[in-house]
Order: structure tokens, then C-alpha cells, then sequence
């Protein structure tokens, strides 16, 4: 069993790297590989069952109801208003643009969930202005890109909730879990911003002047509906008043009403939010649906009970075991996206280590975070690509100014293994 495990796996990995959809390479590769371990009927009942009973889980409508919230907040431009009132209070410092930057992000990844979304709204909205006041190209489209990857972290993280759904811990936790870390990772992209800036003066130069306090006031008069919903929605999730699939939906419902009474939304963009949702939650969808049968065909092999009765006849210590694990997530994040890390990943590494009993959700905030560091590593850094496409700067510029904010994703998540706490502190007191 264990030649046809390593067979179906680099099967899958050959299909990736010949362009074939993550979910329908999932999908051929678990087939197959079920029906030459256990023959034709288990495959045939696989089929019949599997791919349904993950999709039309009750859990995962949690999913399109977040996406189709941060797309009725996108079409009605709130995302836009959110870093023009942070340029406006904190833009006038050294550097300020992009401590900006990193404040709207905060609040996007607050309401979007989607690092690509996040790192495309930053690049349309703050890009423009990094070049308007002559900051170098490298620092600006690396400090965007990597901002972007925060939507992964803070909550409602659409990372998080599907690493909830794959390996049925509590989304509600996961996504409290993961709001001091996101917190720890904004402060870090602040430090490394002021450490260049500090070090290269050139490529931040002299501040614009500060706007008037009333131009600043007024500038929060579009942002206080965003900041309510992002809010009362944490406050839900943490007080149990909703659960994460509820407040999804009220969210959705809540930023479709602010849209329309501030006459933002119409029917044409309410029409395209729906179609972007539905695009977005469809190829999800098939992702999982592939997924389940890859999950069920490693089961047949029994793969994963051989590597961890193997790891713990070895003597290895749970924490190197750990390590190797976080080790091997670095470097698929160099070829990857996240969600098919997390989909590849996780039908292993997941029972292998809860199984040496380390905690599930400090796990999936270590994953996760796993996931966000490649969003922006070279070669295959998604983010990078976005923001590249979005500015039209060249990608290995991009990747240039990306460095120094790679130091601080590796401290932040030393700091994470080495503190759990850091991660399970919210949730352990929800």
C-alpha cells in the first residue's frame, strides 16, 4: 500500500506542475488511487458519497457568505475609504504611506478574508500614492504585497476556516486564535517598515504635509459603518451570540443594507458582487470535493497510522517531528498557494501531529501561517504576482522589497511555536 501512497502523491504533484486544477488533480489522482488499492466498488461508493458529504456541509456555507460579504463592502468602495482615511491620519510621517498601508490592511483583512483581495485593493488604492511622493518601487510593491498576506490571519480568515472544515476543530476558536498573532505580524511589518526607512532614507523621502484635524475627521465619516460590522462581529463570534456560519451571513446581509442606504450598491453592482462570490466559492468547492477523495484514498493506504506508529517506535521528539513538518510547509509555499498546502497537507500532517498531542488550533494558527509566508516567497509568491499585475512593476522588484518583511514573518512565527499561549489565550478564555 505504501508504493501506491508515494504513487498517487507524485502523481498529483506531476498534475500540479502541468497546470491541471488543483481540485480536479486531487480528484484523478485519489480515483485512481483508490481503485488500484481497494478496486472498483469502494471507488464507485467514494465517488457517490464523498464529494457531497464535504460540500453540503452546513459549516462550510460560512465560506460564500464571507467572500459575499467582502464583495458588497469592494463594490461599494468602502475598502478604498478605509486606506484613504488611514493615509489621512498617519500618511504625513516618514514612511507614513506605508504605515498606512499597514493600517488598511488591518481593517480589510478584517472584513475581506482573501490575502490576493486584500494585496489587489492595497495596490489600486495605495501604489498611487507610493509613487506620488517618490518612494522606491521594490519597497513599495514588497511592503503592499506582504500586507495583503494579513487577510490569512486576522479573522474572518478564509484559511483558517477551511483548516477548521478539513480537520473538524472549532472555526469559532481558530478565528479568535488567530486575532494576536495577525496583531503581532501588523506591529513587525510596522517595525520593519521604520528599520528601512530608518537605514534608507531614499526609499521613503520627506512626508507630505499633515491635512487639516477636520479633513481627518471626516474622513472616519465613511469608515465608522465598516468599523461597527467588523466589530459586532468579533464581539458575536467571541461572546457565542452567533456562530462563525451566522454571523457570515448577517455579515453578508449587513454590508449589502450599508451599501444600498448610502447609495453605493446598486443593482449592477450587487449583480457582479454575486457573480464574484459565486465564481470564488465554486472553485473552492471543487477543491474540497477533490480533496475528500484524495483524504479517503490515503485512509485506504493507511499511510498516515504507518508514519505515525513509525515516528513514535523511532524515539524522534515530538518537537523535531514538529519542526520538520513546518519545515516541509516552508517549502511548498515556495511552488504552492496555501489552500492547496492546506488541502495536500493536512490528510498527514494533521493526525500526526495531534496524535503526538500538540493542540489543534495552535496548530492551524502554525499552518496558516506556513501558508502566508509563501504567499509572498519566491518563486511561485501568489501575492507578488498580484501586486506586479496590478501596479505593473516587474515581479523580481517586487520580490527585492519583500526581504526585510520575510525576516519579520520568520521571527513572528518563532515567536508563535515558541509561545503558545500567543495563540490560544483568546480562544481558551472565549
Amino acid at each position: 500500500m505504501i508504493e501506491i501512497a508515494v504513487g498517487g502523491t507524485i502523481l498529483l504533484f506531476a498534475l500540479l506542475f502541468n497546470g491541471m486544477p488543483v481540485g480536479f488533480a486531487m480528484f484523478f489522482a485519489g480515483a485512481l488511487g483508490i481503485l488500484l488499492s481497494v478496486g472498483l466498488a469502494p471507488l464507485s461508493g467514494t465517488l457517490a458519497q464523498a464529494p457531497y458529504e464535504h460540500v453540503a456541509s452546513y459549516t462550510l456555507s460560512t465560506l460564500p457568505m464571507f467572500i459575499l460579504m467582502a464583495m458588497f463592502l469592494t463594490a461599494g468602495n468602502f475598502t478604498r475609504d478605509l486606506f484613504r482615511a488611514s493615509h489621512k491620519w498617519i500618511g504625513h510621517l516618514k514612511g507614513g504611506v506605508a504605515y498606512a498601508a499597514v493600517a488598511g490592511g488591518v481593517l480589510l483583512s478584517a472584513i475581506s478574508g482573501s490575502s490576493t483581495a486584500a494585496a489587489s485593493t492595497l495596490a489600486a488604492s495605495a501604489y498611487p500614492e507610493m509613487k506620488k511622493y517618490g518612494y522606491a518601487d521594490s519597497f513599495s510593491t514588497g511592503a503592499l504585497a506582504v500586507i495583503g498576506t494579513l487577510a490569512i490571519m486576522i479573522p474572518p480568515s478564509i484559511g483558517l476556516i477551511l483548516y477548521g472544515i478539513f480537520t473538524e476543530t472549532s472555526v469559532s476558536r481558530l478565528l479568535m486564535a488567530g486575532i494576536i498573532p495577525g496583531a503581532i505580524t501588523a506591529a513587525g511589518y510596522v517595525a520593519s517598515i521604520w528599520i528601512t526607512v530608518s537605514r534608507k532614507p531614499e526609499v521613503a523621502p520627506a512626508a507630505a504635509s499633515c491635512p487639516p484635524f477636520a479633513e481627518r475627521m471626516r474622513s472616519l465619516i465613511t469608515v465608522w459603518p465598516i468599523l461597527l460590522l467588523m466589530t459586532l462581529m468579533i464581539v458575536a463570534i467571541y461572546t457565542g451570540i452567533v456562530t462563525p456560519t451566522e454571523v457570515g451571513a448577517v455579515g453578508a446581509l449587513v454590508a449589502l443594507l450599508l451599501g444600498v442606504s448610502m447609495r453605493r450598491v446598486g443593482w449592477r453592482q450587487a449583480r457582479d458582487a454575486l457573480a464574484g462570490a459565486t465564481r470564488s466559492s465554486a472553485m473552492i468547492f471543487t477543491i474540497i470535493a477533490g480533496a475528500s477523495v484524495f483524504g479517503i484514498f490515503l485512509t485506504y493506504t493507511g499511510v498516515t497510522q504507518m508514519l505515525l506508529s513509525s515516528i513514535k517506535e523511532s524515539g524522534i521528539s515530538p518537537f523535531w517531528v514538529l519542526m520538520c513538518v513546518v519545515a516541509l510547509l516552508l517549502i511548498l509555499g515556495f511552488f504552492l498557494d496555501q489552500l492547496a498546502i492546506l488541502v495536500l497537507t493536512l490528510p498527514l500532517t494533521f493526525p500526526l501531529l495531534t496524535g503526538l498531542g500538540y493542540d489543534p488550533v495552535w496548530l492551524g494558527i502554525l499552518i496558516v501561517k506556513t501558508g502566508e509566508i509563501g504567499l509572498v516567497t519566491p518563486p511561485m509568491g501568489l501575492n507578488a504576482f498580484v501586486v506586479s499585475s496590478a501596479t505593473g512593476v516587474p515581479v523580481n522588484q517586487v520580490f527585492r522589497g519583500i526581504w526585510p518583511f520575510l525576516a519579520v514573518e520568520v521571527v513572528v512565527l518563532t515567536l508563535l511555536i515558541a509561545f503558545p499561549g500567543l495563540s490560544l489565550w483568546i480562544p481558551s478564555n472565549m
